[in-house]
């Protein structure tokens, strides 16, 4: 009972941490980011934090493999499972757009690692964001073999409909602070964005277009 209590409170602290450095990298960014303020918002002490994660920078290359690992995964059974390209092309774009929803420090993080040239995103890290990317390629692949879907680089078809994911989703955290407005700043449903991001793909890809 003792040992299973530990383990209860062991995981209850370490999500804490993860989720206090996930919040902190994404308001101050890696190198603003500092170790005691992540330990005040997880309330545990900064031995804790080393406990779990060892150090500031395994705690941020954490984070960013947390997200990769849940698309990569989703978006994998989306490409290798049954059903056709079209609907395939629409579950990949939800999949990737509720799992970086879910996780709202993420657009930061990674419009900063894009801005900096990536220089954090290890071997491992761009391997499983790759996955991603490879499970798109797979769905326009059997698109092209089913004749529904042109002939396209997959790549910059990935590089089309990720910009706008992390743009809206970065937007929405904007909101969040400041809410209502006119314009840019006027609100969106997520429901609605998915939507009109799987139609302009289809749209993109279809092989009349």
């Amino acid at each position: 009972m003792v040992e299973t209590q530990t383990a209860e409170v062991a995981a209850n602290s370490r999500e804490a941490v993860f989720r206090a450095a996930a919040l902190e990298f994404g308001e101050q960014g890696y190198d603003a980011a500092r170790v005691d303020r992540i330990a005040d918002r997880a309330g545990v002490n900064k031995a804790m934090l080393y406990y779990h994660f060892g150090g500031k920078e395994a705690l941020y290359v954490e984070v960013l493999r947390d997200l990769f690992r849940a698309v990569s995964a989703r978006t994998a059974a989306v490409a290798d499972g049954a059903g056709g390209a079209a609907a395939k092309l629409d579950a990949w774009i939800a999949a990737l757009v509720e799992e970086a929803s879910a996780r709202p420090w993420m657009p930061p993080i990674m419009l900063r690692e894009v801005a900096s040239g990536g220089t954090r995103l290890d071997a491992d890290t761009l391997g499983l964001m790759n996955r991603v990317y490879g499970a798109l390629g797979r769905v326009i692949a059997q698109g092209q073999r089913d004749g529904v879907f042109r002939a396209v680089d997959p790549l910059l078809a990935h590089l089309t409909v990720l910009p706008p994911v992390l743009l809206f989703l970065a937007r929405e955290r904007m909101l969040a602070i400041r809410p209502g407005g006119e314009g840019l700043l006027e609100p969106r449903r997520l429901d609605d964005f998915v939507a009109h991001i799987q139609g302009a793909a289809r749209r993109m890809l279809r092989r009349d277009a």
